[in-house]
């Protein structure tokens, strides 16, 4: 890893990002965080299908943007376990994972946001230092210490339902609270291929209806450090330390 001070060298991975677009007007922050790199980074996006249109009339004329339109349901991990069911990342060795959150439930919603942004993918140089840990093999995941969650009272109402998925992914060994909430990460595919074999659809989910805990979308959020943990893969905060 170089120093800080110098100029950390370009990683030698291919890289990609994914984002669930609800709220159209904030997808700019998301495309403007692909001028870190010296490359243009191809960028998937989920979009409702009520707003596909409006959407691509916006990035209209922007190079490796693509569209995935969805049924609005499941939130941004539905749209996401579709993508990756598809095999659309297989190619890929780090892919940045991202939403254009609001909450409007919360008086700091933008602010979370903005901050998780800044903390993934912010500067040149912090990222590529970022990125080096997926050079490693054993690396599943990376994402911001400051929203992984591991008290017990982040359980909420979905304690049960994490459990039976566990169990699903031949994972509850792996079994323990530690997740990025806000489900905003860099991951390697591989990592996450017992979700993959869910095969979970977007009629799994439950019907769009403002939830704010016990949904099964609640649920895999708690359930991507399970699955890489599950496989022998490690988490890891944005400097490198293994969570």
């Amino acid at each position: 890893m170089a120093a800080f001070g110098t100029r950390p060298r370009t990683p030698k991975l291919n890289i990609a990002f994914v984002a669930h677009v609800f709220y159209l007007d904030l997808v700019e922050e998301i495309i403007e965080l692909r001028g870190v790199f010296e490359q243009t980074v191809p960028i998937h996006l989920t979009v409702p299908h009520d707003k596909a249109a409006e959407l691509a009339k916006r990035l209209s004329g922007l190079d490796e943007i693509h569209l995935h339109p969805c049924e609005n349901r499941g939130r941004d991990i539905a749209p996401f376990l579709s993508l990756l069911s598809a095999g659309v990342f297989d190619t890929f060795d780090a892919v940045l994972k991202l939403h254009t959150k609001r909450s409007p439930h919360l008086l700091d919603g933008d602010l979370r946001r903005k901050l998780l942004f800044a903390s993934l993918c912010g500067e040149r140089s912090a990222t590529y230092r970022m990125l080096h840990a997926f050079e490693e093999p054993e690396t599943g995941l990376v994402g911001w210490r400051d929203c992984f969650r591991t008290d017990p009272v982040y359980w909420m109402a979905n304690r049960d339902r994490v459990l039976t998925i566990a169990r699903t992914m031949n994972a509850e060994d792996a079994m323990r609270l530690g997740f990025f909430e806000g489900s905003m990460f860099w991951f390697r595919p591989k990592a996450l291929k017992p979700l993959r074999e869910l095969r979970l659809q977007p009629a799994s989910f439950e019907p769009e209806a403002a939830q704010l805990d016990g949904t099964l979308h609640h649920a895999i959020e708690r359930c991507f450090t399970i699955a890489a943990w599950s496989r022998g893969y490690t988490v890891r905060d944005t400097r490198g330390r293994v969570l």
